[in-house]
């Protein structure tokens, strides 16, 4: 799939997703990595969906943000992508 494909199949979704990065095999898509406020994505070269969520952690004496963590991918569908 030609990166334009995934981003209309992303936009189509209707959910404000940041696309981060998009990784090629040779003009192709081969996995894509995109977020929402608290939830990591990752898609395969076929629109599959694997999902994160971020846990923000903070240091308790003076609120600066200590760091971003997240959880391991699972196998999210929600997120699927459907190509026309």
């Amino acid at each position: 799939m030609k990166t334009k494909e995934f981003e209309k199949a992303i936009d189509a979704l209707n959910l404000g997703i940041f696309i981060d990065e998009m990784k090629l095999n040779h003009s192709n898509v081969r996995q894509v990595t995109g977020h929402l406020e608290n939830e990591g994505i990752i898609w395969n070269d076929k629109g599959e969906a694997f999902s994160t969520d971020f846990e923000w952690r903070e240091n308790k004496e003076d609120g600066d943000l200590v760091g971003v963590f997240g959880s391991s991918l699972e196998r999210n569908k929600l997120y699927d992508l459907k190509f026309e």
